[in-house]
């Protein structure tokens, strides 16, 4: 990915995927399951992940099904039919809240360590490049104080974890 990030009137870019640039990086990954674990750890999601994992192993038997070298419609009829059941449970208000406030939550964690400049900013520092000549950026939390940082900060450390997603 070449993409070039302008930020506080300097260009930057992502270093070469390399392994200890992802090492580098592993900061990010550890705060963001920390603060997950310390606002989700008290949601009880029993229901919604047996609703979710029906649902996963529906939609998989009618999958092997229809793959199958005789597909058998019947049951295969049977088995949408518990899908569009098992759908519905999903649906329900109290299993739609829960999944809200779960996907809420998980957001508001990765707000708080989006919006740690100090933090970061070292983050930012061990993943980019300056294009001006090859050289890692020294951004100072000071300077991620500016209106435009948290566009620059999200779009900067979205295509990293989709860089090290397509790559891995």
């Amino acid at each position: 990915m070449n993409k070039v990030y302008e930020f506080n009137g300097k260009k930057y870019r992502l270093k070469e995927l390399t392994l200890d640039l992802m090492h580098k990086a592993s900061p990010l990954l550890i705060k963001y399951r920390e603060m997950h674990y310390k606002y989700t750890c008290n949601i009880d999601t029993t229901k919604l992940d047996a609703a979710e994992f029906e649902l996963g192993q529906l939609k998989q038997a009618i999958a092997d099904l229809k793959e199958g070298p005789i597909p058998d419609l019947k049951q295969i009829n049977n088995l949408e039919l518990k899908l569009i059941e098992a759908e519905g449970v999903l649906k329900c208000p109290k299993l739609m809240a829960v999944r809200k406030y779960l996907n809420d939550t998980e957001a508001l964690a990765l707000y708080q360590i989006l919006t740690d400049a100090k933090f970061i900013s070292g983050i930012l520092n061990s993943i980019l490049l300056l294009c001006d000549g090859m050289r890692s950026p020294e951004i100072k939390p000071m300077e991620l104080q500016v209106k435009d940082s948290i566009r620059f900060i999200k779009d900067v450390i979205a295509d990293f974890f989709l860089l090290t997603t397509v790559n891995s």
